[in-house]
């Protein structure tokens, strides 16, 4: 796969979250942040191909890659801290998914959990819409959901879905517990039911108006994380 732009491959050099296997580079830039690029390919053992403008354009094909690019392999799923994990169910856009990846490694959240599908496709737009931030994280794909939540709740996890039901209770008044596990459904589905069953708290985000539609996804995790920032600083 190619990925393009400089956050793109300084995230993948640098993430190590997959192999590098080889740089593309426009031989008459010479910036602060392409030498930077040039000396950790360097280090990394990462052959860089200088080329050229035209040349360059045999390799990397879209409109914004800035003169830089690279080749780089899929990456597998990775281990979790003990941190807050967020579990993201049927977000399938891929610059929503980015959007949100990027809000939650702008505060620190580095466990994150992923629906079963095959990202493979999307993963160039994942690094242009996450800033990077995609290569940054500790990410898994649940095989099995259910199954892979239930093990984090009997490892002392406390569960919560954003969902508005009757039992919901306002996330402004929510002290979460130590170690969270926080769901979020995308806006055709929402959070599938087998995985509200196994949920310790519903929660939901009050408006300040009559306004009776849900928030899209990157507009919720905003608020949740944002908020539950606040409540790790203190």
């Amino acid at each position: 796969m190619t990925i393009e732009g400089a956050i793109s491959v300084k995230a993948a050099i640098n993430g190590k979250k997959r192999e590098v296997s080889k740089v593309y580079i426009n031989k008459t830039k010479k910036t602060k942040d392409f030498n930077y690029i040039r000396k950790i390919a360097r280090l990394n053992d990462i052959p860089v191909m200088e080329l050229g403008p035209e040349e360059l354009l045999e390799y990397l094909k879209g409109k914004s890659h800035g003169g830089v690019g690279a080749e780089v392999l899929s990456r597998k799923n990775d281990e979790f801290n003990d941190g807050d994990i967020f579990y993201l169910d049927g977000i399938e856009d891929p610059f929503n998914l980015g959007y949100a990846l990027r809000t939650l490694y702008a505060f620190g959240f580095m466990n994150v959990l992923l629906s079963q599908r095959d990202y493979s496709g999307m993963e160039a737009q994942l690094f242009k819409s996450s800033a990077g931030a995609y290569d940054m994280l500790n990410i898994k794909v649940a095989g099995n959901a259910p199954e892979e939540i239930r093990k984090y709740k009997e490892n002392g996890y406390r569960l919560y879905g954003l969902y508005r039901g009757d039992d919901s209770k306002d996330i402004f008044e929510e002290s979460f517990g130590q170690k969270s596990l926080i769901m979020l459904g995308g806006e055709k589905r929402g959070i599938s039911s087998e995985l509200l069953e196994l949920c310790d708290d519903y929660l939901f985000i009050p408006y300040g108006s009559d306004f009776r539609n849900a928030l899209n996804a990157c507009g919720a995790l905003d608020v949740t994380a944002t908020l539950l920032f606040k409540q790790r600083k203190k």
